[in-house]
């Protein structure tokens, strides 16, 4: 049986844990078909990493400070104490998080889709970080591009890939950050921690 957490009207079935279409999950995009790859048609939001962070409530009060996002950061962005509960930015962007962190919630969403789906379903679920590659590949499926720089609501009813190089910045899994669209592609300088226009999305590969 499906195991589906709810905080504030935010579900599992908001990060691809519902199937829409057999055995891939929905809120993701083709990203290379002889691959079998997918990406997050957006970035992780609040609302999501509020999901994350409930599986660690019940652990050690170590474990839970270290899934916090840096809470100056947010506080900064968001310009309220409760970024985390307030439902106005739920389908905001989680920022102020480490490339440590995005990488550990790439293995708990991978744990956790595999636990959760159906007993006939027999595919493996892995996420990960995007490559350079990755997030250039998305960017040119994009059908909108434009040049936002300040952080915005993601759209999550879409069914395309929204978001790359305009609105937060993200991270790769080689510690390169996309910043902006240069004439050659997107422009990728390397992470140097969390900050306040630093976010990430999963690439996910079915197998």
């Amino acid at each position: 049986m499906r195991k589906i957490v709810v905080i504030l009207g935010v579900s599992l079935a908001s990060m691809g844990q519902i199937f829409a279409d057999g055995k891939i999950p929905a809120n993701v995009a083709a990203l290379d078909k002889a691959s079998n790859s997918y990406i997050d048609i957006h970035e992780v939001t609040i609302g999501e990493w509020n999901i994350y962070m409930k599986y660690y409530m019940e652990e050690s009060e170590d474990h839970r400070q270290w899934v916090m996002p840096n809470d100056e950061i947010c506080r900064q962005v968001y310009k309220v104490d409760n970024y985390l509960t307030n439902p106005n930015f739920q389908n905001y962007p989680i920022v102020g998080i480490t490339y440590e962190q995005a990488e550990d919630y790439c293995k708990w969403r991978t744990d956790n889709e595999n636990m959760n789906k159906e007993e006939t379903n027999t595919a493996v679920y892995t996420y990960s970080l995007p490559t350079e590659n990755d997030l250039q590949k998305a960017y040119d499926l994009q059908t909108v591009k434009t040049s936002v720089k300040t952080i915005s609501s993601v759209d999550v009813k879409s069914k395309e890939i929204t978001g790359i190089a305009d609105n937060a910045r993200e991270m790769t899994e080689n510690k390169k950050v996309v910043v902006e669209v240069g004439t050659n592609g997107l422009r990728f300088e390397n992470y140097t921690g969390a900050a306040a226009n630093l976010g990430f999305r999963c690439k996910l590969v079915i197998q």
